[in-house]
């Protein structure tokens, strides 16, 4: 009898031990199994030779969860771009609904962005929509991971990619603004464009740049460059004759900023406060247009011309000095004889 109970007790501990080996050994299979599932999704996207082939095997991916999470970076560290976007896209078609500020959306963007630094440039420009969701995130570090994927695009090497960067940069949310400044200076003209839009007087949020700053694109060698800059500084107040001065104001050619005096001593439509373009212009690094900016200035009988004082005393240039310093005194007997400024 004792014998029986004995066997039974170690028959039930055999039986669970089986179990749980079982259980152990079936979690090991699916788990091995998901990686395998995940590995082939992944061979199907790279080998995918259609649109369709490409984003039905990344929903296949992306729908194996955290299990296939080492072959989703293994996609964005390739040089494939068609399926590093058909993936990121493919991402956020499943978390659409899924507001920004969802704790739920920042998990789900920590693991893809962490590692963005290793990514590939298509990579990381795959990625742009997914750190823009992850700006909003009141997370700040899923955030500043979205700004980093948004920097590293302002410095990649494809003129597309670095558009969209530059466009995603501009937004209130990701405040990188100024970061887009040093690409005003870009030797490719879409992405001086797109730096001018981002930055541009009319872009939305606090200025980077003063509208002054500005003008020496009115002369770019691109004619896009030169018609977005016009646009922007239009959007910005300007009207047509002012942006035709600060045309001339920053020509590289020292006669157009000399013909720009002419057109003000002509108080051209559009110009009739004069001071503002004479202070610039007595600024020039052409002495011919600083000792002009002083004469205008007389001749125009303006009041107060605190800048003629500086060019009369300290311009490195002993002619302008003097030159300014005559018009000066021109300038206070005209003002003693009662003569007003027009």
């Amino acid at each position: 009898m004792a014998g029986s109970t004995t066997g039974r007790r170690w028959g039930r501990r055999a039986a669970v031990g089986v179990a749980v080996v079982l259980l152990i050994g079936g979690g090991a299979v699916a788990m091995n199994w998901t990686s395998f599932q995940a590995g082939w999704a992944a061979k199907e996207l790279r080998n995918a030779a259609t649109d369709e082939a490409r984003n039905t095997a990344a929903v296949k991916l992306v729908a194996l969860g955290t299990p296939a999470l080492p072959r989703v970076l293994d996609v964005f560290q390739s040089d494939d771009a068609a399926g590093c976007q058909a993936l990121a896209a493919a991402f956020r078609n499943a978390w659409q609904g899924v507001p920004p500020t969802d704790p739920a959306l920042a998990d789900r963007c920590r693991p893809l962005l962490a590692d963005a630094s290793s990514y590939s440039e298509a990579g990381r420009d795959a990625v742009l929509n997914l750190a823009l969701d992850a700006v909003k995130s009141p997370n700040a570090e899923v955030a500043e991971s979205g700004r980093q994927v948004i920097r590293a695009g302002l410095r990649a090497s494809a003129t597309d990619a670095v558009v969209r960067a530059t466009a995603a940069a501009s937004l209130p949310e990701v405040g990188l603004k100024a970061e887009v400044v040093p690409l005003l200076s870009d030797a490719r003209p879409e992405v001086r464009r797109a730096a001018l839009m981002a930055v541009g007087p009319a872009a939305p949020g606090k200025p980077v740049i003063e509208t002054e700053e500005l003008f020496r694109w009115l002369n770019d060698p691109d004619v896009g460059v030169r018609a977005v800059c016009e646009s922007a500084l239009m959007a910005g107040g300007l009207n047509g004759d002012q942006i035709a001065a600060a045309r001339m104001l920053a020509h590289p050619d020292a006669g157009e900023r000399l013909r720009l005096l002419l057109d003000i001593h002509g108080r051209r439509e559009g110009l009739s406060d004069p001071g503002p373009w004479l202070e610039r212009l007595s600024r020039d690094p052409d002495p011919a247009v600083r000792a002009g900016a002083a004469r205008v200035a007389c001749e125009c009988q303006l009041k107060f011309t605190g800048w003629l004082d500086r060019l009369a005393t300290d311009d490195p240039d002993g002619t302008v000095r003097a030159i300014a310093a005559y018009y000066r005194a021109k300038s206070a007997t005209v003002r003693q004889a009662g003569f007003e400024d027009r």
